[in-house]
């Protein structure tokens, strides 16, 4: 008996792959990107129809159906709020002609919005003083603060540094950063005075667009003072 039923679900299972699209299998994949205040419009289309004033255009939000929109020849689009919540959001839209013997329209597919956290990023070093010989040992490492990043969301690193308060022209004179940026290690050699670098972070997502196109940024320091080395000692004679 319970060789049939397990036969039984497993049919069914089968039954519902050739039944359902393969999208409702398959993990979404956010086709924008929200910063901020950010906000995206989305704008229907209803294939050959072309909507009349009178019908009812009507956008489902995370599942939800909004009051229908009485379409008034361009009062279709719905954009997202400012203040939307981070994570994900699904929105599709359907249209009811007004007209009572015309069939009402399929929903669309999902559009799926990401609301990224608001970026931040805390720099970290062993420690605030080298001596010269010692710089090399110098690591800077940024580190998210206290955010998580949606699978497929990374972020990328800009570094600058000023030398006794003026700018270093370019800091690739005093070290280098890893393969995915977070970390900076000085040289060696580098020479005396106070320090202060400076890490810019921004969201890569991968080719799929960001609103606002420029991104959302944080930045974050770390104070180095680099020392001379004593030279070598020398004794004297007092007269």
């Amino acid at each position: 008996m319970k060789k049939h039923t397990t036969k039984r679900k497993l049919g069914f299972f089968v039954c519902l792959m050739f039944i359902l699209p393969l999208g409702a299998f398959a993990q979404s994949t956010p086709n924008v990107y929200l910063c901020g205040t950010g906000q995206a419009t989305f704008n229907p289309g209803f294939g050959a129809y072309t909507p009349v004033n009178g019908d009812q255009v009507i956008w489902t939000v995370d599942g939800v159906a909004g009051t229908p929109i009485v379409y008034n020849g361009s009062n279709s689009s719905l954009q997202t709020p400012a203040n939307l919540a981070v994570g994900t959001h699904t929105y599709s839209v359907r249209i009811i002609p007004a007209d009572a013997n015309l069939c009402p329209g399929e929903a669309s597919d999902n559009m799926i919005a990401e609301k990224l956290p608001v970026p931040a990023i805390v720099l970290s070093s062993p420690s605030a003083t080298y001596c010269t010989d010692l710089s090399a040992s110098t690591v800077i490492t940024a580190a998210l603060d206290n955010i998580t990043l949606p699978a497929g969301v990374t972020m990328s690193y800009t570094w600058s540094a000023t030398l006794d308060g003026t700018a270093v022209p370019d800091v690739s004179t005093l070290g280098s950063k890893n393969a995915t940026g977070e970390k900076f290690t000085l040289s060696a050699g580098v020479a005396p005075g106070a320090y202060v670098f400076t890490a810019e972070a921004s969201y890569t997502t991968g080719g799929v667009p960001i609103i606002p196109a420029t991104s959302c940024q944080a930045t974050s320091t770390q104070s180095i003072t680099i020392t001379p080395k004593p030279g070598k000692a020398t004794i004297t004679i007092a007269p």
